[in-house]
């Protein structure tokens, strides 16, 4: 079978972080899951390099494939076209004309851009079935696809973009979520909330396939810090809490520094903070630490590399997931799998995620940061019988791999791909 799997959204999907961990680790799952599958990864021709570390995991079985980078003219006629689709305003369905011209823009924008667009109507073509690990693309299909839908945060927080950008969006989703022949998810919250509540899909037409437990952050022995990790942290001082995400509005990094300011005005200074992510810190964030005084107890480390991140894991008192919105977490994960407490906030994708760990889990009210202090306390009064319930809890949700998910992930392909009947999402991932 020959499974085509896109990656490129402007740029590629690289296996360090956020949907290309979970890329790379379902690529994995796949090859154990269907000795006789072909995997393609479409990246973006400007990076396709990033995809290297998942080809080399799949001893020949996976392979990378990209169209010619367009040239100047090209570039110039296809960004006009996407500036005159922004600017008709398409909104969907509810307003048929604007549907109709942008079908059109759509059509000329590919004419346009005639010899990148062959190119990908080869790549498609030679795939069974694609999957689609995020909705927001441009990108119509010749062969069958399965949508992923992780979240659809820019709908439930508009002012994270500029209204052009999240009508364009929602003009993708609509698009994709149309074509597909299934919409898979990772937990039951996003299907009841999102692609039932939101979108008004029926339950038949979508499926959740839980995720495993990423394969390589917690691999390996406990050791000394490696070397780059010892560079990337020197500055950072024990104890200090650890938050692996984003600056975004919902990931709610405020919470964690009002946290932070609160041990210290109990006396507890010798407290820090630990943020990684690809972007600086916003300035209204950065204007707030310095106003309660956390200027040298916040660290903004910007990207790092996975072996890095675990290194953080295992120096940190704590991994903190303040977010008040999720459709999982991976970093907890992580964490778990090196060793390291975690707290969650109270939202229902993580207390749906991590119920296998009962009582082991705290969840903290994301509205409230006085509400981590008491956890930090547990923590204190036992850190290594702290670790040691959550371990006990944790092996459970590792029993579950990415072989298991794989094996779901196939068969929910293969039966996207079969031409004689409509796909069943329910019953590929039960």
């Amino acid at each position: 079978m020959r499974i085509g799997i896109w990656c490129d959204y402007g740029f590629t999907l690289e296996p360090s972080e956020g949907i290309g961990v979970f890329v790379d680790n379902l690529v994995r799952g796949l090859l154990v899951a269907g000795p006789d599958c072909r995997i393609t990864l479409k990246a973006n021709p400007r990076d396709a390099h990033r995809l290297a570390d998942t080809v080399a995991t799949g001893d020949g079985r996976v392979t990378v494939a990209a169209e010619p980078q367009p040239d100047r003219w090209q570039r110039l006629t296809t960004n006009l076209f996407r500036r005159l689709r922004k600017g008709a305003g398409y909104r969907g369905p509810e307003r048929p004309w604007a549907h109709r011209l942008d079908g059109l823009l759509a059509d000329w924008q590919r004419r346009a851009d005639h010899p990148g667009e062959d190119a990908r109507r080869r790549i498609i073509a030679g795939c069974d079935v694609w999957l689609l690990p995020y909705v927001g693309l441009d990108q119509t299909f010749a062969r069958p696809t399965v949508l992923v839908i992780h979240d659809l945060v820019s709908y439930h927080f508009p002012a994270m973009q500029s209204p052009v950008r999240l009508r364009e969006l929602r003009a993708r989703v609509d698009r994709q979520v149309a074509a597909a022949r299934v919409v898979a998810c990772m937990s039951e919250f996003i299907r009841t909330t999102d692609l039932v509540g939101t979108l008004r899909l029926s339950r038949e037409r979508t499926c959740v396939i839980p995720a495993a437990v990423p394969a390589d952050i917690g691999a390996g022995p406990d050791r000394t810090p490696d070397a780059d990790g010892a560079q990337l942290s020197g500055d950072v001082r024990s104890p200090f809490l650890l938050y692996p995400a984003r600056f975004k509005p919902y990931k709610n990094h405020a919470w964690l520094v009002d946290a932070l300011a609160l041990l210290h005005a109990r006396g507890e200074r010798d407290w820090q903070v630990v943020f990684t992510g690809i972007c600086a810190c916003p300035p209204g964030l950065a204007r707030r630490i310095d106003r309660l005084g956390l200027t040298g107890h916040v660290h903004v480390l910007r990207k790092v590399t996975r072996r890095q991140l675990r290194d953080l894991y295992r120096r940190a008192w704590a991994t903190v997931v303040p977010s008040v919105y999720e459709q999982g977490s991976f970093p907890i994960m992580e964490a778990l799998a090196c060793g390291c407490p975690a707290v969650a906030a109270a939202i229902p994708a993580l207390e749906e995620q991590f119920a296998p760990l009962g009582e082991a889990m705290p969840f903290v009210d994301p509205a409230d940061p006085a509400a981590l202090l008491p956890v930090l306390d547990r923590i204190a009064a036992d850190r290594s019988g702290f670790i040691a319930a959550q371990g006990a809890g944790f092996r459970g949700m590792q029993a579950y791999t990415w072989a298991d998910a794989g094996a779901r992930w196939l068969a929910l392909l293969r039966e996207a791909a079969a031409p004689a009947r409509a796909p069943g999402g329910e019953s590929a991932a039960a």
